[in-house]
Parts: C-alpha cells; sequence; structure tokens
C-alpha cells in the first residue's frame, strides 16, 4: 500500500471514533435491565454517530459535567456530576439519572414537571469539542491534504 492510499485510509477511519461502548457502561453503572432507553440516541441524533453528532440535550449536558469521547472513567464521573448537580437535561423535573434508572429519556420530558427541554446547559454554549466523538475532522482533513503534495513530489524524485 502507497503512502496516498494509507493517508487516505487514515482520513476516512477518522469518523469511526464513536463510543459505542457508552449504553453499556450505563447500563452496567445503574444495574439496568437493558441498555439505555435510546441506545445510541440518548447523545446523537438521527442515528448518526462520530464526529461532532453529540448534540442531544443529554449528551450536551454530559459533555459539560467532563463527558471525553471513548473515555469510560470520563464518563462515569460525567455521569455522577450530573446525579450530584440533579441534571435534567429536557427539563421535565426527573432528574436525568432518574429517567435512566426508570428506562425513560433524559431527552424527551416524561416527568410531573411539564419542561418542554433544554435544561442541559442552561443557556450555556458548548465549544466545539476537540476530541472523540464531537472534534471536527476539518483541520485533519487539512492537514492530511496539505501533506499530499509532498508525499507526490518525494515519489519523482530519482
Amino acid at each position: 500500500m502507497d503512502r496516498t492510499s494509507l493517508l487516505l485510509l487514515l482520513v476516512l477511519a477518522l469518523p469511526a471514533w464513536a463510543s459505542d461502548t457508552f449504553p453499556a457502561v450505563i447500563q452496567n453503572k445503574y444495574s439496568l435491565a437493558s441498555q439505555p432507553p435510546e441506545s445510541c440516541a440518548l447523545c446523537h441524533t438521527n442515528f448518526v454517530t462520530g464526529l461532532g453528532t453529540v448534540n442531544t440535550p443529554f449528551g450536551k449536558a454530559a459533555r459539560l459535567h467532563g463527558l471525553v469521547a471513548t473515555n469510560t472513567a470520563a464518563l462515569n464521573a460525567a455521569l455522577d456530576a450530573m446525579a450530584t448537580e440533579l441534571t435534567d437535561s429536557d427539563g421535565d423535573g426527573v432528574t436525568d439519572v432518574a429517567e435512566l434508572m426508570a428506562g425513560t429519556s433524559p431527552n424527551q420530558g416524561s416527568g410531573t414537571g411539564g419542561g418542554a427541554g433544554g435544561g442541559g446547559g442552561g443557556g450555556t454554549v458548548l465549544p466545539p469539542p476537540r476530541y472523540g466523538c464531537g472534534a471536527s475532522v476539518v483541520p485533519e482533513l487539512l492537514f492530511f491534504a496539505s501533506l499530499l503534495p509532498l508525499l507526490r513530489s518525494r515519489r519523482r524524485r530519482p
């Protein structure tokens, strides 16, 4: 395999950094009979996982509390912080942890508080993450694209 093909393979593999073990970690942490009700959709929307797709109310709240892609210790710490702060991502009056334990969605109002959502960050605007699932692939693509002329020029030399 030549360098250009290898480089292209690396670029195409970047979106595969999603954290598909997180639903199982949540299941184990709270001794749930099954994985959370939305599984990957707990943090991702439209069944799209990968770079820049953690955008549900619960996912945003977890990021605010230290969630880092592929880091199960960071997930556990974020869940603990959310439990301590009684985070209610969907604003329905039921905390996210209580909803997870009850098998309901922390993204969709299901409690008695009547909220319509938005409790995940209190209006806090999240900066784009520089890691894993939520990281932008554009800087990496630009970097790899800038290397292509260098790789081509090296091959042309006798």
